[in-house]
């Protein structure tokens, strides 16, 4: 069964136009990573102040190893000017 995840950014709601389209550009790299099963870009129809990652993988430990890499290449540097706050992770149950 995939590790299923929502990666939940508060963004600054003026910059959140500019931050959906980084994060299109750089998800292709994601969905060619090792375990990527699928990533797609959610947000609130009435809040301009969240994104959100919905995210699957093969293993939790995959996730781990891409989001390591993300940290080495600077992902966190980049996407800080948009932040209002820290992300925060839900890994989803299925029942």
């Amino acid at each position: 069964m995939a590790a299923k995840m929502i990666l939940m950014f508060s963004v600054i709601p003026e910059k959140r136009n500019e931050f959906i389209e980084l994060m299109n550009a750089v998800l292709p790299d994601t969905r060619a990573y090792k375990g990527n099963l699928k990533v797609d870009v959610w947000t609130l129809e009435d809040d301009d102040s969240q994104v959100w990652l919905y995210e699957e993988w093969e293993t939790k430990d995959d996730q781990a190893s891409y989001f390591g890499w993300r940290l080495e290449t600077g992902m966190m540097d980049a996407i800080g000017p948009f932040m209002a706050g820290d992300p925060r992770i839900a890994w989803v149950a299925e029942h």
